[in-house]
């Protein structure tokens, strides 16, 4: 889940600095409430899918349809511990009740960044093999996705032998994988590589909204002329430079946790992005 703290008991100190749009997404992602809107990653992926149609800038490349289904199914392996829109169906797994939501020892509701390798990797393969279905490009996107945060994960996490082998495994298979699908498909590596960015970019800027950061930020994709920058303006995301030529008017779906007898506990919430 993506948490976005509900009157959270304290908020992030002011800054004079801009930070990284990762540590504003994690330090949303420690703040403890009372309440919490809870984000399931595949309607967090949805967004950021629907961003990346949004693209209009000439600053920034035009995404064609196959590159925009990859972003928005790239968390779709997640709906079996999240709920949220079903596999590249469109419909969503509401018509059914939600999973119960994975929670720590103090009972507040895990944020994706707290998942166990057994789960998150399970979570990754059933996106990959999502994405995959859809086109070979999709695949090669999603998995290239993973493998990055799977490197990552090996550098600067303290796992267990047990979770490092499942995560050095998971790598094996997926350049297995992607040398297949490389075959069934005409794009270059290095045309691939700046998808991926991209498909990262949207990722993480689907996180930053679907949280509610506030913290002014930078993104480490390079996608365009010069590192783009995230600030609030009132309930205002702006970017600069933007990828949107005019302003963008978006939501995503959330659920309250706990529930309550006297508010909604389903909404859209609405995120306004310039």
């Amino acid at each position: 889940m993506v948490l976005y703290p509900i009157n959270p008991h304290q908020e992030p100190v002011q800054r004079s600095k801009v930070i990284s749009a990762w540590a504003a997404v994690l330090e949303r992602q420690t703040l403890r409430a009372d309440s919490y809107w809870l984000i399931a990653q595949p309607d967090h992926a949805a967004l950021a899918g629907d961003l990346a149609v949004n693209f209009s800038s000439p600053d920034f490349p035009r995404l064609d349809d196959e590159v925009v289904r990859a972003v928005a199914l790239h968390d779709a392996g997640w709906a079996e511990f999240d709920g949220g829109s079903e596999c590249g169906s469109g419909t969503q797994v509401g018509h059914r009740p939600p999973p119960t939501p994975m929670r720590d020892g103090s009972g507040r509701p895990l944020s994706f960044l707290q998942v166990l390798p057994r789960d998150f990797v399970r979570a990754w393969e059933n996106s990959i093999e999502c994405a995959s279905r859809g086109s070979p490009l999709g695949g090669l996107l999603v998995s290239g996705h993973f493998c990055r945060l799977a490197e990552h994960r090996m550098d600067s996490a303290n796992d267990t032998c047990e979770d490092t082998d499942l995560i050095r495994s998971f790598l094996k298979a997926e350049k297995q994988r992607q040398g297949e699908l490389m075959g069934r498909q005409e794009r270059a590596q290095k045309e691939i590589n700046q998808l991926i960015d991209i498909l990262q970019f949207c990722d993480l800027l689907s996180l930053y909204l679907c949280c509610r950061a506030r913290a002014e930020a930078t993104f480490p994709q390079n996608i365009a002329s010069s590192p783009v920058t995230v600030r609030r303006e009132g309930e205002v995301c702006v970017l600069d430079p933007s990828p949107f030529a005019k302003g963008l008017s978006l939501g995503v779906a959330a659920r309250r946790d706990p529930t309550s007898k006297t508010e909604a506990n389903a909404v859209t919430l609405p995120l306004l992005i310039k």
